[in-house]
Formats: structure tokens, sequence, C-alpha cells
């Protein structure tokens, strides 16, 4: 891999390449990687650099009208290289069969695929996460393949199932998720150009508006450059794909794929908080139960439940999920020993926090080690954490607002909603939880004030870093952006990447469906790409 920055590049030479990726995160370098060594010239274009920047940063301000959101844009999006793997949770999962259907109390529901189509993909998108499986480990497969008993009696499976998140750990640093712009130059053949500081003001398309020509890129002094190729992936995330698709063409009535107006429109999230709480004491046990597990091979997860589909089917619920978390204190001793590992302790209050714990250490050091359990915390608060997918909404929408950023390109106008059914199904949730919990004898919680009392949605329920849907595929161009193929509707070399494609969000951190999406987008463009020289091959034989 070749990397260099923009400012680099004389402003009258254009750059030129095969296939031109538009982001450096999951979805962008997922599919770099996999057309790595494929004899493609490809180009990834990025607007950060490889460390944080404030003026990089500048360009993620947004306009938010709708339901609250989270303000500090660097929670939600990361504009360097590597995307939103510097912030995110490492939690890996895949989307559940329920999640690809057609739900009748669902509007706009079901996907052009289904999930045994892309399970291959999943599979393969575990490497890129760093987990050792991508499937096969839900529900009651899991004690097997993890060589132990199941700790608590089974749910009533009509109600609630048990539910399992894989953890991304980085291949050389074990306490840290999948960095992915670490590994550019492990990962990228000599095929990859990296061009960094390089920011997309628009797309340029050819007369008709059926071919995407070539980029207009911004230095960070606000020089122009261009940039042409023979075909674009837009992996920019679930806020900035809409965004730059209605920044081009003739303006967002004429953008690409915006032919019905349903650029930016569909825009989901996912709403999660707490949803009750339990006593500290007398749940050490059930702590253990629902905390972290380890296979052998050092892959970790966590136990939580879900809404069973049956349940979801017969009382026309969302998919929902539940798990116990617990808000570690300001003396964890564990926080205490990383930071005398790195050589960063704070005197003398680390010293005095290890040695007060000591036993806290011995009996987690058991755990971890023996019983392949989670490190125990010292915690304060045992909060019982509810996560729902959202409705598709058309309403709840990205469009592009009056202000502008510094290259003078509208900044994304954000009008986010909240749905009663969402709250139906948080609160249902809870209820149920603590309806197993009682017949399972288990510490019970303490359901939040607006649960018992059936109260709207609190507004501290905001976003959480997973927009989704807005440029959702579909069979039908008239309610979608793109097609089951990730082309966009009336475009010959116009693909997109991201969560932005999902046309419902499940309950699931959607990381490992990204990447899923992004090796079968690739696997597509080397097809694609491989008919289409062959094609020039004989017309040029002719």
């Amino acid at each position: 891999m070749q990397q260099f920055s923009i400012a680099s590049v004389p402003a009258d030479e254009a750059l030129v390449c095969d296939v031109c990726i538009i982001g450096c995160g999951p979805a962008g370098i997922t599919i770099a990687r996999e057309l790595s060594g494929s004899g493609l010239k490809v180009i990834i274009v990025e607007s950060g650099g490889f460390e944080r920047q404030e003026d990089a940063d500048s360009l993620n301000e947004v306009e938010s009208v709708g339901w609250p959101r989270v303000q500090d844009q660097w929670l939600v999006r990361n504009r360097i290289v590597g995307g939103s793997s510097h912030t995110w949770s490492g939690r890996c999962v895949p989307f559940d069969e329920i999640d690809f259907e057609q739900r009748n109390w669902v509007p706009q529901s079901g996907w052009p695929v289904q999930r045994a189509e892309l399970e291959p993909y999943l599979d393969r998108a575990a490497p890129h996460l760093g987990i050792s499986m991508g499937t096969g480990y839900a529900g009651e497969k899991f004690w097997n393949l993890a060589g132990r008993a199941r700790p608590v009696p089974p749910f009533d499976r009509r109600l609630l199932e048990t539910y399992f998140w894989a953890f991304s750990r980085d291949p050389e640093n074990a306490r840290e998720h999948m960095r992915f712009g670490q590994h550019l130059r492990g990962w990228l053949g000599d095929n990859v150009n990296l061009v960094t500081n390089a920011t997309v003001c628009r797309i340029a398309m050819n007369e008709t508006g059926r071919v995407a020509e070539s980029l207009e890129l911004a230095a960070p002094d606000g020089r122009r450059h261009g940039l042409v190729a023979k075909t674009f992936v837009l992996c920019a995330g679930g806020i900035e794909n809409p965004r730059l698709l209605l920044c081009s063409g003739n303006g967002p009535a004429n953008a690409p794929g915006n032919m019905h107006d349903q650029v930016g429109r569909y825009l989901m999230d996912h709403l999660r908080g707490p949803v009750g709480s339990f006593s500290i004491k007398g749940t050490r046990r059930l702590r253990r139960q629902f905390g972290h597990y380890r296979f052998r091979n050092g892959q970790v997860f966590a136990h939580g439940m879900q809404l069973s589909p049956e349940l979801q089917r017969r009382d026309s619920l969302l998919n929902c999920t539940a798990w116990l978390e617990g808000r570690i204190t300001p003396d964890d001793p564990y926080n205490a020993l990383k930071r005398w590992a790195k050589l960063q302790p704070h005197l003398p209050g680390d010293f005095t926090t290890v040695f007060a714990n000591l036993g806290l250490l011995a009996s987690g050091a058991r755990d971890y080690y023996i019983s392949r359990n989670g490190l125990p915390r010292k915690i304060g608060q045992l909060v019982l954490v509810a996560m729902c997918e959202q409705l598709p909404d058309p309403d709840s929408r990205v469009t592009l607002s009056d202000l502008t950023d510094r290259f003078g390109v509208p900044r994304a106008r954000i009008d986010w909603r909240a749905h009663e059914l969402e709250a139906d199904t948080l609160r249902r949730m809870a209820k149920l939880v603590a309806q197993e919990f009682a017949r399972l004898a288990l510490p019970l919680p303490q359901l939040a004030d607006w649960v018992r009392e059936d109260a709207p949605l609190p507004s501290s329920f905001v976003d959480v870093a997973h927009p989704m849907g807005t440029t959702r595929m579909g069979d039908d161009k008239s309610t979608s952006v793109i097609d089951g193929h990730c082309q966009v509707w009336g475009t010959k070399n116009l693909f997109v990447a991201g969560s932005s494609v999902f046309p419902t969000s499940s309950h699931a951190n959607p990381t490992q469906m990204i990447v899923a999406l992004a090796i079968r987008l690739a696997d597509r463009l080397k097809r694609v790409t491989k008919a289409d020289q062959l094609q020039s091959k004989e017309v040029g034989v002719l």
C-alpha cells in the first residue's frame, strides 16, 4: 500500500483508478482488503489522517432538529483512518432471521436478501473483526461450544431467549478492540493507494445522470482536486453517505438514487438505556451468570436476553435485547492496574486502591484464569439495560442544512424520530425479564418509573452511534436507494456500503453486518470488473 496526503498532489493533476472507495472505516477498509492483489488499481479517499484533527472533526458538525441526539459527533462517527473503529464498543453479532422478514406490523420491512444467503459472508467477516467465529454460537449451542454447563435455568422460550454477543479483539493488542486503521500496511497490497486529508465535496455525474465520472476533492487548505474512476463505492457512514449523494449530481432533486426522493429517509439508530436496576447486595452470582465468558481460544462473549421471535410475531413487537451492566466505581482496582501497566499510575490513589481490594483481585484472577469468566469489577450500581430496533420511518431523515462547512458544502440536517412501538417494546422487555427472573428465583430488578407507569420514553434514550437506513436497499426503486447488490438505482458504476444500506435495524450492533455486506459487495465488484475487462478485450479484437 502507498499512502500520501492530497496536499502533496499538484492541483492540475487528476488522480485515476479502477475503483475509488470513499471513506476509510470498517466498510471501506474491508472492501479494499478484499480487492487487494486483484490487479485492480484501487484508491481509498479519507477526509482525515492517521491522527485525530480538529479541522476534520469540524466537518462532522450537524444541525439536529428531531429526537435528542448525542451532540459530540466524535462519539458518533470518526473522520480518521480507521473510521468508527476508533470508538466502537467491539460488540459483534449477526442479525436474526426475523430481521430480514417482511413483517406486517413493521412498515417497509423486508430485505432483498435473506439471512441464509448472508451467512457465509458473516462467517468471512470474523477475521476482519477480530472474532473467532461469525455465526453458529447462538442460543443453547453456546454452552456446548464453551464446554460448560448452563449456569441458569432456561427461560420460557415463548417469551425470552438466551442471547450472546462476541467481543472484538485486536490481534496485536488483546486489551483493544480491532482498530482497522492500524493494520493497513499489512493488509493492503501494492495495488491499493490511500489518499488522506482529502474531503469529498461532491460526485460529478455525466449528462444523463447514470454514470459517476469523478470526485471533487478538497485539500485542508481548500484547494480542489479531481479523481476519475471506473467505479465508485461510497463508504462514509449513515450520515455522510446520504449527505454526499444529496450534494452530488444537479442538486438534491436530481441526486444519484433520489429519483423518488428516498435518499436520506428511514434514518434509524438504536434506542438504548436503563429499564431497571438491582440492589448490589446478593447479586454476585447473578452478575457472573449474566456476565462475560471466555472460550479457551480467548474469545470473549457477553450473556444477555432477547425477545423471542414467537412473541414478536404474536404481539407485534420489535426486536429487542437486554443485559446486565455494572457501573464501575472510581476505585476499581483493575483500572488502577491498567494505569500501572501503561506506566501512568495515579499516585498515591492507585496504590491504595489496589491494596484495599486484594480480595477482589484474588477472586477475579481465579474467575478469569480457572473458571474462564470475565473479570469481576468493583461496581457501584447494577443496571438492566435494553436496546431496541426502530421502525423504518420515511419522515426520520437526513437532508441538507442551510448551514455549510468550511468548504461550502451543506451540512447534514438530522430529523431523527422515535416511536411509541419502540417504547412499548422496551417496556415489555423489562417486565418480561422481571417476570422470568421471579419464576427462576433470581434477584429481581426494580423497574424504572417510566416502565412501571407506562409513561413515554425518556429523552435520555439518545442515539448510540448506529445511524442506519438512509440509503436503504430494496427491490422497489420507489422505496429504496440501492438494489440488492448495493448499486445505486439508475447508475452504472456507483455503489454504497455501510449501515446506511440496512432496510431495518435489528437490535444488533451493526459492525458485523457492515463488514459482511462489504465482503459481498467486493466479490461482486471483482466479478463485474472482470466481465467488463473481458468485454473490452473482445471489443478491441473486433
